[in-house]
């Protein structure tokens, strides 16, 4: 395999030279870097006229990636930046058969990730949710205390899961259900969506009379909520 930067229609990219059948083309976050992979026997002529005939979608799929913050998908190796409770860490990988769970050091902004020998980001990925559920468990009791006295309502369950939203609340049977990756954000998100949820007993809408509850019960709402989606 050979690799060279080029510049093309204005469009910097990487070529790699492999031996594959088809040329693929992929504009990567979080930079909007294009990156070209190509079979070794095409010629450079076939390449620029690939690049001409892609350039429009490249400039779009770069201001989307720009204008919407797209990450780049994490891997889960040295040096990657992830969060707890709103404060940043690095991640760095432990080669030990001994160590089973993740280890935190406050201090130095380290966590600790144990790796078998054959490890694989959806292994290591799996290590890590599970510290941030356990840390999630720790969190919540005190959260949910504090906010049932809040609103004055108080569900039959609380379940912590990998999900799209950051809550939310079955009415029929007063469960609420919190996202894993609040774990990541600082303890006031995770207080103003437990409120949410827990107004939802009151009013299972968002209606005016729910937001007229969140004015109430947590009157900064707005902020915290706009903090919880950057």
């Amino acid at each position: 395999m050979t690799k060279e930067t080029l510049t093309i229609e204005n469009i910097t990219l990487t070529l790699e030279r492999k031996n594959i059948k088809n040329m693929y083309l992929r504009v990567l976050p979080p930079n909007g870097n294009v990156k070209v992979s190509a079979p070794s026997f095409i010629s450079d002529e076939e390449i620029v006229n690939f690049i001409r005939l892609k350039k429009d979608w490249i400039l779009k799929k770069q201001r989307y990636i720009k204008e919407n913050n797209i990450k780049a998908p994490l891997k889960y190796d040295n040096g990657e930046k992830h969060y707890l409770w709103g404060k940043e860490y690095t991640l760095q990988l432990i080669k030990n058969d001994n160590v089973k769970h993740v280890l935190l050091d406050k201090e130095k902004s380290i966590i600790y990730l144990p790796i078998a020998k054959r490890s694989t980001i959806e292994k290591r990925k799996k290590t890590l949710d599970e510290f941030y559920r356990n840390q999630m468990k720790i969190a919540i009791p005190p959260v949910l205390d504090k906010c049932t006295k809040i609103v004055g309502k108080t569900p039959s369950e609380v379940k912590i899961r990998n999900m799209k939203n950051w809550g939310n609340c079955r009415y029929h049977d007063k469960r609420i259900t919190l996202n894993l990756n609040l774990a990541k954000k600082d303890i006031e998100c995770l207080e103003y969506v437990m409120i949410h949820e827990l107004c939802h007993l009151i009013e299972f809408n968002h209606s005016k009379k729910f937001k007229n509850l969140m004015d109430k019960y947590c009157p900064n709402w707005k902020e915290i909520k706009k903090r919880l989606n950057e």
